[in-house]
């Protein structure tokens, strides 16, 4: 099948965009489907090139299952990129002429890495793995003891288990990225350091390097040491002004030199992985090494021709804080959209400039009135009671412990308990001092909330004044978004601008 034809390049948009989610310097397997049943799908390594094969009637069996024809996809492909992944030095897959794959083991591995990284990328593929692996057997007449591949009835069994397994880290994937989102740093850590000891990958070093950086930030308890808004590309702050506790500690940076070596592990395994070099700029730059913040930015520029807006904001920023304000000016003449982050950091920067008498008397003050001079819009806010926003008529407090909820012990007395009831999800997240408890809706759920937003709906409708008006605090992840909104205890999960779930939570300490 030629390069330019649709089923070629959904597939391989599949196939990229789990790769992607892993994160490896290793080149992506090339995708070859062949019209003729061949190989139903398989991996075939080489010495310079590795090979993933497709049968169209394999592809055409995904499209069967409808709206999850895709999430189906991506348990194939997925299931194969993880023979690759995982070094597997045989060919691995469905053909009836394989003699070498009777290993359990193998497939266990492959299953779970397609069912992880899968879901990860955005697919459900804990979900539709059992049907399309039926699907497959059934089209194809495939005896249920193929010669080097494990009986269906044990190949199940692999399958079963490794859903069993993936879908806790799941779980704990999606409560680690909630509590990032409600400023729970590190009990959002305590979550992905988990899943690291089980998939190590860019993504998930990258955000562990996060959630440090902001850890350090939160205990700083003078914030005019750190007067500009760093790009974290795990977090664009819609606020400065945000109410936190700050803990008095002597100012140390085992943090942030925890999380230096995490985006260089990120790094490592993707050398063209531009947010962890983004990143890495802004540790080095809160470690008061400027000039390697800046250094970081100019190994990024060489491998890539253009640079994001969030590249040129840390390195201006770098440059402002060495006092190279002119430099600094001229970087930030690349900062060409109208968001919070980057007239902020314009701002300080020509109050420095100017030696604003205001900015350096009471740094604070400054900050507050520069926000409450912010679009009235952007200002106002909308109260919603948190008593009124419930999910399946729950709040968060509701929440109690029972025997159907699974427990997780993330280490360092951490326990996450969670329960998936199909269209909700309940978490209860405890350590020695805090106890977090979320409510999730998932992108099957029927209801509305309060406000008559339903799945699917637009982020606009969210944000409008009918609604619920600007958030508090706004997460970005390409091509996710978290809105939160701290008064309510309430928020959004955003795909492409479109709700695919929101989540209401309580926190005790």
């Amino acid at each position: 099948m030629t390069n330019d034809s649709y089923k070629y390049q959904t597939a391989q948009e599949v196939l990229e965009t789990i790769s992607r989610t892993k994160g490896d310097n290793r080149s992506v397997p090339i995708l070859k489907i062949s019209k003729e049943p061949l190989y139903i799908a398989k991996y075939f390594p080489g010495n310079s090139n590795h090979y993933i094969y497709l049968d169209e009637k394999v592809y055409d069996l995904c499209s069967s299952t409808g709206s999850d024809s895709l999430n189906a996809l991506a348990c194939i492909i997925g299931h194969e990129l993880g023979h690759y992944y995982e070094n597997h030095a045989n060919n691995f897959g469905f053909s009836t002429v394989s003699e070498i794959h009777s290993q359990t083991t193998l497939e266990d591995e492959a299953d779970k890495f397609g069912l992880f990284y899968g879901a990860v990328a955005g697919y459900k593929t804990h979900i539709i793995f059992p049907k399309i692996l039926d699907k497959i057997y059934d089209s194809y007449k495939l005896s249920d003891n193929i010669k080097g591949y494990p009986p269906l009835n044990e190949r199940k069994k692999i399958v079963q288990k490794a859903i069993s397994e993936v879908e806790a880290l799941i779980n704990i994937y999606q409560m680690g990225q909630n509590l990032y989102a409600i400023h729970q740093y590190e009990a959002s850590k305590s979550c992905l350091q988990f899943i690291i000891n089980h998939f190590p990958s860019k993504l998930i070093h990258n955000n562990i390097g996060v959630c440090k950086l902001n850890m350090h930030l939160n205990s700083v308890k003078d914030q005019s040491l750190y007067p500009y808004i760093y790009p974290f590309e795990f977090d664009v702050r819609v606020k400065k002004k945000v109410t936190t506790e700050l803990i008095s500690r002597n100012m140390t940076f085992d943090l942030i030199d925890e999380a230096i070596q995490d985006f260089k592990i990120a790094i490592e395994l993707d050398p063209n992985y531009e947010i962890a070099y983004i990143n890495l700029a802004c540790a080095y730059s809160i470690r008061g090494n400027q000039d390697a913040a800046s250094g970081v930015i100019i190994d990024l520029k060489q491998k890539k021709n253009t640079l994001s807006e969030n590249a040129y904001l840390i390195q201006g920023i770098s440059k402002a804080l060495n006092e190279d304000y002119t430099s600094a000016e001229s970087i930030f003449k690349h900062l060409h959209s109208d968001s919070d982050i980057n007239n902020y950091n314009k701002k300080v920067l020509k109050a420095e400039m100017n030696k604003e008498a205001s900015y350096y008397d009471n740094f604070m003050e400054w900050v507050n009135t520069f926000f409450e001079n912010e679009n009235e819009i952007v200002n106002q806010r909308i109260h919603t009671s948190p008593e009124t926003e419930k999910i399946n008529n729950l709040l968060p407090d509701d929440l109690k412990i029972t025997d159907q909820f699974h427990e997780v012990d993330l280490g360092n007395w951490a326990v996450l308990y969670y329960h998936d009831e199909g269209s909700v999800g309940k978490y209860i997240y405890r350590n020695k001092t805090t106890e977090v408890c979320i409510i999730q809706t998932f992108d099957n759920h029927q209801s509305s909330s309060s406000k008559d937003i339903s799945i699917g709906d637009d982020m606009s409708k969210v944000t409008n004044m009918e609604h619920y008006g600007f958030p508090t605090f706004r997460w970005n992840n390409r091509p996710y978004t978290i809105l939160t909104y701290y008064d309510t205890q309430l928020g959004f999960t955003f795909e492409n601008k479109k709700v695919v779930n929101w989540f209401r939570w309580s926190i005790q300490n």
